[in-house]
Order: C-alpha cells, then sequence, then structure tokens
C-alpha cells in the first residue's frame, strides 16, 4: 500500500530524533558537502556524525557553467545529472559510514539568483529520494522570495539555534565563496531579531586569481600562501570597496552575478599583473578585501560593538593570511574556528540544509525575516517522496 504525503510527514515529524542528510554544493562549484546529523524536534539538540566533500567532476562542472551562462537545455541536463550524482555520492558515503538515513535536505546547486526577484537551483530530488528511499526536501528559497524576502541567507536559523540567546551577544560568519554574517543579540535582548546579511566576496575572487595565475594547477591559495607573499595596494583596495555591492541599507545577497568569473578576469585585465610580484601583490589586496568587507559587515550589524566573539566557518578559516587580517581590521573580537563548539567549519552549510529539512518535517519557519527581509516567517523548501 502506498503511503500518503501527509503520512510520510506524519510519520516523520513523531520521531524524536531523525539522522539527515545535508547537501550543499556551493557557489565555487568545487564538490558537494554532505553532512550526516542527528536532529531533534525544532533543531535541539544537533548532533554532527559525519562529514565528506566529493570533488566535483569536471564534466558536470562544465555543464554548471554553460547553464549558468543562459543555455536552457544545459540547465535542464546539468539538473538531472546533478540529482543522479548527489544521490549515488550520498548513498555511497552513507553506505561506507553504515549510518541509516531518514530525511535528506538538499541546497542544490545554484544556477541563478536575483536579488529579490527569483532564485533557482538545480539537482533533481527526486533521483536522491528514490536511490536513498527516503524523502527530501530541497528548493528552499522561493518560498522565502514569495513572501518579499531575498531567498537568502538561509543559514541564520540555524546559527540562532547553535550560537543564539546567550550572556553575551555573538557574531557568526561563513566564508564560503561568498562571506556572509549573522549577528545574535544577548539573551537579555530577547526581543531583539538576529541581523543577517552577505559581507561581499569570500573566497571567490581569491579563487580565480589562483587559478588563473597558476593555469588551474591550483584552485585556491593554500593557507593563504600567495596572498603572504604579496603586497596590499592600498589604492586599489579602495577601488574594490567602491563596488555597488556595498552601497545601501538592508538585507542584501551576493554570488556570482556580482563576484564571478566575469568580474575577476576584468579586473585581471584592468590591473595587468605581469609576474610573481604583481600577482601575488593583487592576491594579497583581494584578500583584505575580503577581510575588509566582512569587518564593515560587523560594523553595520553591531553598531554598538557588544560581541565579542566570532565563530567562523568555511573555506576561509583555512586561509592563515586572512584570518590574520581580519583580526588585524577588527582587534576587539576573537575569531574562533567552529570546531570548538563542536561544529565542523567545513559542513556548517551542508549542516544547517539538514535542519532546514528537521524544521520543514516540524511544520516550523526556516527562514528568519530580519534577515531576508520578508514580511513573515514561513516554511522553506518542497518534499519529495521515493
Amino acid at each position: 500500500m502506498t503511503t500518503t504525503p501527509l503520512r510520510h510527514l506524519q510519520r516523520l515529524s513523531e520521531c524524536p530524533t531523525l539522522t539527515v542528510a545535508g547537501l550543499m554544493s556551493g557557489t565555487s562549484m568545487d564538490g558537494l558537502d554532505v553532512a550526516l546529523c542527528r536532529i531533534g524536534r525544532g533543531g535541539r539538540p544537533l548532533e554532527f556524525l559525519a562529514g565528506r566533500t566529493l570533488p566535483m567532476p569536471a564534466d558536470l562542472k562544465a555543464m554548471i557553467e554553460e547553464a549558468q551562462a543562459g543555455s536552457l537545455p544545459a540547465a535542464a541536463r546539468a539538473d538531472m545529472a546533478l540529482g543522479r550524482w548527489f544521490a549515488e555520492a550520498t548513498a555511497a558515503f552513507a553506505e561506507e559510514t553504515g549510518i541509516a538515513i531518514d530525511l535528506v535536505g538538499s541546497h542544490g546547486q545554484t544556477v541563478c539568483h536575483e536579488h529579490g526577484v527569483t532564485t533557482l537551483q538545480i539537482g533533481e530530488a527526486s533521483y536522491i529520494a528514490a536511490r536513498l528511499d527516503c524523502p527530501v526536501v530541497a528548493d528552499f528559497r522561493r518560498a522565502d522570495i514569495a513572501q518579499g524576502g531575498c531567498g537568502a541567507p538561509l543559514v541564520p536559523i540555524f546559527d540562532e539555534i547553535v550560537f543564539g540567546r546567550r550572556e553575551e551577544a555573538v557574531l557568526a560568519i561563513n566564508i564560503g565563496g561568498i562571506a556572509n554574517l549573522t549577528f545574535i543579540p544577548a539573551r537579555a535582548h530577547s526581543n531583539a531579531a538576529p541581523t543577517a546579511f552577505d559581507c561581499g566576496p569570500g573566497n571567490m575572487v581569491i579563487d580565480r586569481l589562483a587559478s588563473v595565475r597558476s593555469r588551474g594547477a591550483r584552485t585556491y591559495d593554500e593557507n593563504g600562501a600567495m596572498a603572504a607573499a604579496g603586497r596590499v595596494e592600498d589604492a586599489l583596495l579602495e577601488r574594490l570597496m567602491e563596488h555597488p555591492f556595498f552601497a545601501g541599507d538592508g538585507p542584501r545577497s551576493a554570488g556570482r552575478e556580482q563576484f564571478g568569473h566575469a568580474f575577476t578576469d576584468e579586473l585581471i585585465e584592468r590591473v595587468a599583473p605581469a609576474d610573481d610580484r604583481s600577482w601575488c601583490d593583487l592576491i594579497a589586496t583581494a584578500t583584505a578585501w575580503t577581510a575588509r568587507a566582512i569587518a564593515l559587515s560587523i560594523d553595520r550589524a553591531d553598531p554598538a560593538g557588544g560581541a565579542r566573539i566570532a565563530h567562523v566557518a568555511g573555506g576561509g578559516v583555512h586561509n592563515a593570511t586572512l584570518m590574520a587580517a581580519l583580526a588585524a581590521e577588527r582587534p576587539g573580537i576573537v575569531f574562533r574556528d567552529t570546531a570548538s563548539v563542536g561544529i565542523d567549519p567545513d559542513f556548517k552549510e551542508a549542516m544547517a540544509f539538514a535542519l532546514l529539512a528537521r524544521l520543514y518535517v516540524d511544520g516550523e519557519p526556516g527562514n528568519v525575516p530580519s534577515a531576508t527581509g520578508a514580511v513573515a516567517a514561513t516554511l522553506l523548501g518542497r518534499l519529495t517522496l521515493p
């Protein structure tokens, strides 16, 4: 007898804890992050069980880039191909760990995101549901846009549950392709809503510069070594800070549309680095730009300067030069790797989408209107059954 969708949801919501796989393929398109978590009702408790990053096959990456360039047939093909790959990669990891999965939260791969207008993530959930024989929640961003929001950022609910409402205000920062932050007021200000938004470029511009300089031999600046060998060009840094993204107030989100290959390639053409030193100077300046963008975003989110601790996740935590630049920008704040609170910094975003899937089956909102600009909190995602 076929189980009805409502019965599926009822069965899941009745479970005190669920084992949820969170899947995240970010703007860098370097791979799929899979985080296996045990999550209770309403997101508490939230326990990280295991995680792995699976490198994205070159043919899939090329297909996605073709889709992002505006090819509708390429987008349709990539949607199905990514769904199959997500399914097989997740199933193989689950089998290797011996962990049975009850539910999947899949962010998908963003191929288009226009601030508050539209968004499209691909990676067909039907393949994942069929291969893993469990429900999948995906397509999280559109419901927020339907409520007048930007569709991003969606991680603040995770930050509030994991880091929030303590004696002191805290910052949660993620430095992926794009950098974003959440400011959570102290418990004494329990009526104050969290503030969250994208800060600007995270690793995206740095990664592209390292790749072009090395003719593809490197995909990122390992430990910030290239930046450390260079000198920050102050005049160029000031020009970069004049980017239109940094103008205006209110919720904002960023992506490849602002800081992708086209932007970085134009920057390279304009600066015209000719030797190792000038390339390292350019990478050092791009690294300082990321740190400056985050620092100014901290000031905007926390003008009173109440936060003294920042929990940092994402690939940027492994860039020593970037982390040092960030500490120099705001010496009054202690920047800590989220591993110090039991959150693997490489899997925080994947964990966040596992949480959003759990909130969906619990019937609880997943967006934070003060972060996205939505007029109301709402359920996020769409359910696909096996």
